[in-house]
């Protein structure tokens, strides 16, 4: 009885004492905070940025130099999202190239679509590349356009939740070492009750221990390869409808478009009222007319019983 009492006591400490210690470095931690709620975050103020293309430079990344967290000496986790709209010549082609330009830089084609428009092929590609090839590979992806609609580029830092799951992992990590301690004295001498108490706290702890792992892996591939959202669109597309030396700068087209539009609504209009509202006020009007019978019946025999009486 002593002994189970002594290995309660022995749990309590390995476990309870270290997540009260846990949950009090949390409500510490709240407070500053809390007081940078009051500010502006300069790292979501500059989350979208538009990227200087002109003089072919590299990415301008937004806040790479500020200190976004306040977490000093660790190698910071940034999670970068860019997306890239190019016109191209040929949309065929360019894909092509885009592929073989991925895999030479080490990087991947995380998703792709492709789809005709008005006769013409478009695309969408997205691209998992290095941190680090970034710059150069932005650079190689406009080279294969006429045009660059839309370059921007979406940051974020996620130092500071690494870092929570590194602490968080050292304390489990603790735990499950005197946790195996426990469990070799207990081997020898303690009962099977004991041992399989303490086999199963340990259990709990790894599980624990994998959990913050697979966390921490994962935040460190989205901060190794940058995903990178690009849409090819032939510039065929672009350029304005030319009849017989008359250019309407596209308004045939818009109108088109337009038109399609309005007829894509109100097919979505006839058919939500064929299979919703119609259905509904089948089913509102069953009972309703079973009352309006009902009340009838009880209105004739009411008078007939009235007009009885006055016989």
């Amino acid at each position: 009885m002593k002994d189970k009492r002594g290995l309660r006591r022995l749990l309590y400490m390995l476990l309870v004492v270290p997540l009260v210690g846990t949950l009090c470095g949390c409500a510490l931690g709240a407070a500053p905070q809390l007081a940078s709620m009051e500010a502006p975050e300069p790292a979501k103020a500059a989350r979208e940025v538009a990227l200087d293309t002109s003089d072919g430079g590299g990415a301008q990344w937004a806040g790479e130099d500020s200190d976004v967290t306040g977490i000093t000496g660790v190698d910071r986790k940034i999670i970068y999202d860019v997306t890239l709209e190019l016109i191209v010549k040929d949309t065929d082609a360019a894909f092509e190239q885009l592929r073989s330009l991925i895999q030479e830089m080490g990087g991947f084609v995380a998703r792709s679509q492709m789809w005709r428009d008005e006769g013409y092929h478009r695309a969408s590609v997205t691209v998992r590349v290095p941190v680090e090839k970034l710059d150069d590979a932005l650079s190689q992806f406009r080279a294969l356009a006429v045009d660059v609609e839309k370059q921007s580029v979406d940051s974020e830092d996620v130092t500071e939740s690494y870092v929570n799951l590194e602490a968080r992992l050292r304390n489990e990590q603790r735990t499950e070492a005197e946790l195996l301690e426990l469990l070799e004295s207990r081997s020898e001498l303690g009962k099977t009750s004991d041992i399989l108490e303490v086999h199963r706290e340990l259990t709990q702890v790894r599980s624990r221990i994998e959990q913050l792992q697979g966390q921490m892996q994962y935040l460190d591939n989205l901060s190794a390869m940058a995903t990178v959202q690009i849409t090819l669109t032939p510039d065929v597309l672009e350029q304005p409808i030319v009849v017989a030396g008359w250019q309407p700068q596209g308004t045939a087209r818009t109108a088109i478009r337009m038109l399609l539009r309005t007829l894509q609504g109100f097919v979505d209009v006839l058919i939500v009222v064929i299979l919703y509202v119609l259905p509904v006020v089948v089913v509102l009007a069953i009972p309703l007319a079973a009352l309006i019978l009902v009340g009838r019946a009880i209105w004739r025999r009411v008078r007939k019983h009235k007009d009885a009486k006055s016989a």
